[in-house]
């Protein structure tokens, strides 16, 4: 934190009960594994915990506590509040309150992450900054990003997450971000939204929850560009990036290295500096193309924006190139996946030399759309070139259909990971590129680990 907080600050600002008086604190704990005798305990409920169960064994592990009812048999100064998630975003909104340096907010289906890395990178230059720590963007992660505030921070990079109409405006309304992009809008946890256009507004409410005075970054190239253009408040000002040369931000005479990165021209109100990523794909030089806006949006000039970009590195998980078993190349894309994900890394596959097998989980969240949307990534890995399929799970089916459709030997489908592995490891070879990819919940980051076993 900048600075100590009380729970009588708290009570008053927000309301609750206080019992057993106030206390001051400078932390904040959530986890009943980790208690802290200096800390704040908040007992946050979840679909599957209730940190209310363990607060009896508290008494002495803790400064004082913030409950949804008051606990009996300790002295601990406790804030009793209706909803501790909520309550958990106000302490989060009071660190918030503290800081006067600029505030990025980044959403989107895919990407997001990346681009809130670049960033970091960018800013990292020459700021102290305080970003997003792995994926900490939801109701209970943006308040921790919050709190982990320090008095030397100069900038505030958050990534916001959503899997619901609604979220990202209750996001903004604790991190109140200055400058703000969505990344993109793809078909990514559909059944939360409804549809595509229940996404794009959704995730919109970044841009509808600015203040005056503050800026926009709009993906030009994205289908509801227009949309969001039209959905800004009064007051707001707008920075456009894209391909096409009217943008204010884009990019000129992108090329391909040898390995599988992009590099390009950045410009920026005609002002050029070349960039060559170190991120595999060229959809990646649409994130540097948002991070860019952002960062320009915040007074960097072009050469270091450049510079960062250029030196930003790859977040575990994510088109990551890794030695496999048998000398073959191991692509990790295993962090999560969604149709616009996965079309990426299909594309970034096409590109290697040799022998190329998908490694497909299921693409979660979906919703109605699940069947076909896995039939069309399969689909576009037969019309890419892809050698060979290997898919797990139960959806993930459905690709192997259209993949495999009158041809024999091309698709294995399996629905335990280790005999996956196992029937994977005798194709493996000098001359193989296998990309891993699959939502969160396919937990496709062990193939990748079963496959570069004894060679990190």
């Amino acid at each position: 934190m900048i600075s100590p907080l009380s729970l009588a600050q708290l009570q008053q600002r927000f309301g609750g009960e206080l019992i057993n008086g106030s206390v001051t604190f400078d932390r904040v704990c959530t986890d009943t594994r980790k208690l802290d005798p200096a800390a704040l305990f908040v007992a946050l409920r979840g679909e599957n915990f209730d940190a209310h169960e363990f607060l009896p064994e508290i008494d002495g592990n803790a400064l004082g506590l913030v409950t949804e009812k008051a606990i009996e048999g300790t002295s601990l100064p406790q804030w009793v509040v209706t909803d501790t998630t909520v309550a958990m975003g106000q302490i989060g909104r009071l660190c918030r309150e503290q800081f006067d340096g600029p505030v990025i907010g980044i959403t989107g289906s895919c990407g997001k992450t990346t681009v809130k890395e670049m960033l970091s990178a960018i800013f990292g230059q020459r700021h102290q900054v305080c970003v997003t720590q792995g994926n900490l963007n939801n109701h209970f992660g943006v308040p921790m990003t919050l709190l982990s505030l320090a008095p030397d921070d100069e900038v505030l990079i958050v990534e916001m997450g959503a899997s619901g109409p609604n979220e990202i405006g209750y996001l903004c309304g604790i991190a109140k971000p200055e400058i703000a992009a969505v990344n993109n809008v793809m078909p990514a946890h559909v059944e939360g939204f409804g549809s595509i256009d229940g996404i794009a507004t959704a995730k919109g409410q970044i841009y509808t929850t600015l203040a005056p005075g503050s800026t926009a970054v709009i993906n030009a190239d994205d289908n509801y560009a227009d949309y969001w253009r039209g959905e800004l408040p009064e007051g707001v000002q707008k920075i456009e990036v894209g391909l096409g040369n009217q943008r204010n931000v884009h990019a000129e005479n992108i090329h391909m290295a040898d390995d599988g990165c992009a590099g390009f021209d950045l410009v920026i109100e005609s002002v050029s500096h070349p960039v060559q990523l170190k991120l595999l794909g060229e959809h990646n030089v649409h994130n540097a193309l948002v991070a860019a806006g952002c960062a320009y949006a915040a007074g960097i000039p072009v050469n270091e924006i450049a510079a960062g970009l250029s030196s930003s590195l790859g977040v575990g998980g994510r088109l990551q190139t890794l030695a496999g078993i048998a000398g073959a190349a191991v692509i990790d894309d295993s962090y999560n996946a969604n149709p616009g994900s996965v079309g990426a890394a299909i594309a970034l596959l096409a590109q290697r030399k040799g022998k190329k097998i998908l490694v497909l989980g299921d693409m979660a969240e979906l919703g109605p759309e699940a069947d076909q949307a896995h039939r069309d990534m399969g689909q576009l890995a037969r019309e890419r070139g892809i050698d060979q399929l290997f898919t797990l799970g139960t959806l993930s089916v459905a690709a192997g259909v259209s993949f495999a459709a009158g041809r024999e030997h091309v698709h294995k489908h399996f629905s335990d990971r280790d005999a996956l592995v196992k029937a994977l490891v005798p194709e493996l070879d000098g001359n193989t590129t296998v990309l891993v990819k699959g939502s969160r919940s396919a937990r496709m980051e062990l193939v990748a680990q079963a496959l570069t076993n004894g060679n990190q």
